[in-house]
């Protein structure tokens, strides 16, 4: 867990109960996470207003293993229940069977609280995470840290929220789970349309609210604030919206975002590793048809 995070909050968010309007952010770190928020966000505001340069993501949008149970309780449901359609935004880097579920999310109709995962290739997610990891040096003390550390200790899964192939496989074991809507980053690259209607369907059709209409009524007006907002160049304005901030020396915060960009520091011999570590975590068939080529897919 980074520094800035007490433990006692993460002790408590643990404890948490899961309302059925929550609607959960769940990644491993650098896969995506701020990306899917925003696009949450803005769909559901129904102004489809982005997060404001005076306003910061993780109070609107708060970070369950850094503030705890109450804060969620107390302060989530709150200030924007209005604004995004009775909807309580939740993010969380937590493996599957970590994260807090309501009874009725895990039944036949997975009519309780929901919760998107984003996946993304572990070699562009260490390369991101290293970055990362660097530009925070008061909570890390690796600003000047060297990769192949860093690389040795994510394949150990001794970095943030621990074992990266092991939240990803926790995650899609439930891919199938009405309450689970599980997508890539290289998806979102690729088509963020599609995505965005995806996720509309999955959080948006409760209580006769479809959102997928909202998106594309008025000549997709909504659904194009969607994607103008979310794109690279509008997200890498006003980055004390997403997070600290950090020194003129680091990268930004809101980097490259492309699929591929692992091969400025991966050497061949790490590519290997990655690849061998995907295939003993998972199958010939989930490689392919579910995750994909960026994977370890051969």
């Amino acid at each position: 867990m980074p520094s800035g995070f007490p433990a006692q909050n993460f002790a408590n968010a643990l404890t948490y109960k899961p309302q059925p309007n929550d609607v959960f952010v769940a990644t491993y770190p650098k896969c995506g996470t701020t990306l899917m928020q925003h696009m949450v966000y803005i769909m559901l505001h129904k102004e489809g207003v982005p997060i404001q340069p005076n306003e910061r993501l993780d109070v609107l949008f708060p970070h369950l293993e850094e503030v705890g149970a109450n804060y969620i309780y107390n302060c989530a449901s709150v200030n924007s229940i209005q604004r995004h359609r009775g909807k309580r935004l939740i993010k969380t880097h937590l493996p599957y069977d970590m994260t807090p579920m309501s009874s009725s999310s895990s039944g036949d109709k997975g009519d309780g609280a929901k919760y998107i995962f984003v996946a993304r290739n572990p070699k562009d997610c260490i390369v991101s995470f290293y970055h990362h990891t660097r530009g925070f040096p008061k909570h890390y003390d690796f600003e000047n840290g060297d990769f192949d550390v860093f690389f040795d200790l994510f394949c150990q899964g001794k970095v943030d929220f621990g074992d990266y192939f092991k939240t990803l496989r926790s995650w899609l074991d439930h891919k199938e789970d009405k309450h689970v809507l599980f997508v890539t980053y290289e998806d979102i690259c690729r088509d963020k349309r599609k995505v965005v209607l995806q996720v509309a369907d999955f959080i948006g059709n409760d209580d006769g609210n479809f959102l997928r209409e909202e998106l594309l009524k008025n000549e997709e007006a909504l659904l194009k604030k969607v994607l103008y907002h979310t794109s690279l160049e509008e997200m890498k304005k006003d980055p004390l919206r997403w997070c600290s901030e950090r020194k003129v020396e680091h990268t930004p915060f809101i980097r490259k975002g492309q699929v591929g960009g692992w091969k400025e520091l991966l050497t061949k011999e790490q590519e290997d590793v990655l690849d061998d570590l995907m295939r003993s975590h998972f199958t010939e068939k989930e490689l392919k048809e579910d995750l994909g080529s960026d994977y370890g897919y051969l």
